[in-house]
């Protein structure tokens, strides 16, 4: 018999329903993870797919909204361990947009509700989104008198004593300007190197890390001894407000910019707009800044600047008509770790990098990721099969950050450290450095094979070769592993004789196999150029060539100041002749050279087979030039300059080693301090109005070279 209409809208519903059940469970499973435990087991983005599928359900399915749909809550009930606030105005969520698209479509409801056409332009303002905990701050007569978490929306958590304590929250604002009674809100957030320095502190007490800034800001801001708020260092950006007496302007740019004039900080990227596509490129602009901005930002909010249409448009009982987060592509992701494989450096250091079952993360497929060393793999109890979280940000090689042991199954294997080199063999083990009286073992574990190992005489080759070093034209890393395994390098020696060995009989893969008869089975060009490119090369500086031998610890900034205190390779090979007190004492003398790099380049000096190396390398031709670079007085001595984005005409360590050179000091942070900064390709535009806020000077990357060779 066929079932009526009636029925199949029935047996819908019910399935609706029972899926609703579900789906609200799992969402408030995970507000308890992320609002109460600080500790999300889910990425955001399939957080946010599981409030979709509700929202798509209901609405279908209208009759079965109940009063604990996610739909219609915030955030989580606050904690017992505090008194309660009950919020003026309700500190609602926010809509999320994944896309263009829906971007478009937020657009496109605000024009329909409103009723303006395309012919009328609406303005938009636009920020970064914090990764941080919402917070809201009551002042009456310009004094502070409640701090309070957003807890549900209605009612959150009163840390008035802990908020006193952040960064940049005042405790007064001038009363003649601001309004009787002002409701500050904003994000409360821990910039990444405060989080860094925190989970230092945390190992170091033996306690466990906390797994992001976020997780650390909520942790820090519900302490119950503001004592120990205090230590944690937070801050705040100010974004938005709540009730208020009196608000001077009508629009969103402008109240913020008053904000700031009162004492709250906002965000530097931060702007009016009046077009989507203004927005977009605004949304990819920062997207492209977030690794250098020093916090999490997990998407761009935009808003409708105009307050009389945000009045007209209202809000649901979840979030703002006129708001809209357009959230980037998630950078971390969760995977599983097929395997273990052991890379071997140049120095020896064997890596423990996991192979992953390939998992998207902001757009590049990832399939592997750095374990870092044995201990880390230890320390964070990673094995293989594990269900894993991992993390990419920018160009930063994939890391797994923790392990999801509810995920563990028995199917597991320990990630044992080797005892021998996988390449050739020979004894790994962590090496004892002494230190004064005191002796302490390194935390990588290193293959003692040195030049006899294939994996570090192969990335030897390599560095040796590269930009900083000898910088040789047409040989790459795919041509050295290339050649590597023809055998025809086999040290770099080996390369200042290659127009020697095969000009005239060279080997397969360096002839022509097709073209003009005249060409098959003679010598390419590409290896005649890469032969002139040799010979070219065979005059070096000092410093480029400590550099190029690849000496553990020695960089070539370090490099540039042996090479200044002794002139000569000659000098020094005399000099390092034997092994004695005052060497180490003289190489120590040098403003900028610890005891560890000392050790490093007399260990290096007194092994035969790398002095060997050296005098090998000046019977094949090569040329090391006396050092004649001198520090002297210039118009940059004594000065501290800062480099933002990436330069054109030399790498940052080219660049450093110029500064320094110069009498100058390379920063790696803006501050007061600071003298000057190069803005290159894509700086950090905060950074720029920052310095410029500051009285640096700043100069393009032309005007620099212009400024210092005048």
């Amino acid at each position: 018999m066929k079932k009526s209409k009636n029925e199949d809208n029935f047996f819908l519903e019910d399935k609706a329903k029972k899926e609703l059940k579900k789906l609200y469970s799992e969402v408030k499973k995970h507000d308890d993870y992320y609002y109460t435990d600080h500790s999300p087991k889910i990425l955001d983005s399939e957080y946010d797919e599981l409030r979709r599928s509700i929202l798509d359900l209901e609405k279908k399915f209208p009759s079965l909204v109940l009063p604990n749909s996610p739909s219609l809550n915030i955030g989580a009930e606050p904690s017992e361990k505090f008194d309660k606030v009950k919020h003026s105005l309700p500190m609602l969520s926010i809509q999320n947009a994944k896309n263009r698209e829906e971007v478009i479509s937020w657009n496109d409801g605000i024009k329909n509700f409103l009723r303006i056409g395309d012919d009328t332009t609406i303005s938009y303002v636009a920020e970064p989104k914090i990764d941080g905990l919402s917070a809201s701050l009551l002042y009456e007569d310009g004094i502070l008198k409640v701090g309070a978490t957003r807890g549900n929306g209605q009612l959150g958590e009163d840390v008035t004593e802990n908020i006193k304590t952040i960064k940049g929250v005042p405790l007064n604002i001038d009363k003649k300007k601001a309004p009787k009674v002002l409701e500050i809100r904003g994000e409360v957030y821990m910039s990444h190197d405060n989080f860094y320095l925190l989970n230092k502190i945390q190992e170091e007490q033996g306690k466990e890390p906390f797994k992001n800034p976020r997780n650390a800001a909520a942790g820090s801001l519900k302490q119950l001894d503001p004592k120990e708020t205090s230590k944690r260092s937070l801050e705040f950006f100010a974004y938005a407000w709540g009730v208020s007496s009196s608000l001077p302007y009508n629009n969103h740019y402008e109240l913020m910019h008053f904000f700031k004039d009162l004492g709250f900080p906002i965000n530097e990227n931060f702007g009016v707009f009046e077009s989507i596509d203004e927005l977009i490129v605004f949304y990819n602009d920062i997207l492209e800044k977030r690794p250098d901005l020093g916090y999490d930002i997990d998407g761009i909010v935009y808003k409708i600047n105009r307050l009389d249409w945000r009045e007209r448009l209202q809000s649901t009982e979840h979030h703002p008509r006129w708001a809209i987060a357009h959230k980037f592509p998630a950078e971390r992701a969760v995977t599983k770790i097929i395997d273990v494989e052991i890379q071997v450096g140049r120095t020896g250091v064997l890596t423990p990098v996991a192979r992953l079952q390939p998992v998207t993360i902001g757009g590049a497929l990832i399939s592997n990721a750095s374990l870092h060393n044995f201990e880390e793999v230890k320390r964070k109890d990673i094995r293989i099969g594990d269900t894993v979280w991992v993390q990419r940000a920018g160009d930063v090689i994939p890391q797994v950050i923790s392990v999801i042991k509810e995920k563990r199954s028995e199917n597991i294997k320990i990630i044992k450290p080797p005892s021998k080199c996988p390449i050739c063999g020979s004894i790994a083990e962590k090496e004892v450095i002494s230190s004064g009286n005191l002796e302490k073992e390194e935390k990588y574990i290193r293959c003692m094979g040195g030049l006899n190992c294939s994996a570090q005489a192969i990335e030897r080759i390599k560095h040796f070769s590269s930009k900083n070093a000898f910088d040789i034209e047409g040989l790459g890393q795919k041509q050295i592993d290339d050649y590597f395994a023809e055998k025809i390098i086999k040290s770099p020696v080996d390369i200042f004789y290659l127009e020697r060995r095969f000009r005239e009989n060279p080997p397969l893969f360096w002839r022509y196999t097709s073209g003009s008869s005249g060409k098959i089975g003679t010598i390419k060009d590409s290896a005649l150029k890469l032969f002139k490119s040799i010979q070219s090369k065979k005059e070096i500086e000092l410093d480029r060539f400590l550099f190029s031998l690849g000496i553990r610890h020695l960089g070539l900034a370090t490099a540039s100041l042996i090479a200044g205190h002794y002139k000569s390779i000659e000098k020094m090979l005399d000099t390092f002749s034997s092994d004695n007190s005052q060497i180490i004492d003289d190489l120590q003398s040098i403003d900028g050279v610890g005891k560890k790099v000392a050790i490093s380049i007399i260990d290096f000096f007194l092994n035969d087979k790398f002095r060997n190396l050296i005098y090998d390398l000046i019977d094949a031709g090569v040329v090391v030039k006396k050092f004649d670079r001198r520090i002297r007085e210039t118009k940059i001595s004594n000065k501290t300059v800062l480099i933002t984005g990436s330069l054109e005409s030399m790498s940052r360590a080219e660049a450093k080693v110029k500064i320094e050179i110069l009498g100058a000091k390379l920063s790696s942070s803006l501050s007061k301090k600071t003298n000057f900064l190069i803005a290159g390709i894509k700086p950090t535009l905060s950074k720029v109005q920052k310095a410029k806020d500051l009285g640096v000077r700043v100069f393009s990357e032309e005007e620099w070279n212009n400024f210092i060779n005048e």
